[in-house]
């Protein structure tokens, strides 16, 4: 696995993680889950004609996505640490890159991963002027962003879809 595809599957991750713990700082109110993450979270219902292959990899993503949704459910509760939720969604992530069978899929999956990318780096860039954020976590948010950036451009390039968008 590539490093700028590592970066693509702590987006989910990253955003989920800003929406329950830091809002819970400006709020008593349980914060809400983005729809975005949701999505990643969606499982993929299998098809009578899909081959033996798609199946299984069907059924590897819809695992990993219960498996990620535990692990932020644990998470939450205070009885793991972040670090498992980091290694659900990379397998989450891959997954769903994984059924893309067309450059479109792939570039539709980056388009989702991104918008993820720039709400939680627009959420970290607020968290760092409120001092609940560090330099460095604002730093990684916006590697990963343009890590996310860079492979969406080159599946658009690879795909026949040029273009900055």
């Amino acid at each position: 696995m590539t490093y700028p595809r590592l970066a693509l599957v702590f987006m989910p991750v990253l955003l989920l993680w800003a929406a329950v713990t830091l809002p819970a700082q400006e709020s008593s109110k349980r914060p809400e889950i983005s729809p975005k993450i949701l999505a990643f979270l969606k499982p993929i219902q299998l098809a009578k004609d899909d081959s033996d292959l798609v199946k299984k990899m069907k059924e590897r993503h819809n695992a990993a996505a219960l498996l990620l949704a535990e692990r932020i459910k644990e998470y939450k509760k205070g009885t793991r640490d972040i670090s498992p939720v980091y290694e659900a969604a990379r397998l989450a992530v891959d997954a769903k890159l994984d059924l893309d069978e067309t450059a479109k899929a792939r570039i539709d999956t980056l388009k989702q991963t991104l918008e993820v990318a720039r709400l939680f780096e627009n959420h970290l860039q607020k968290q760092f002027g409120l001092g609940f954020a560090s330099k460095a976590g604002l730093e990684r948010a916006r590697f990963s962003r343009l890590s996310v950036e860079v492979e969406l451009l080159k599946a658009k390039q690879k795909g026949g879809h040029g273009g900055n968008k």
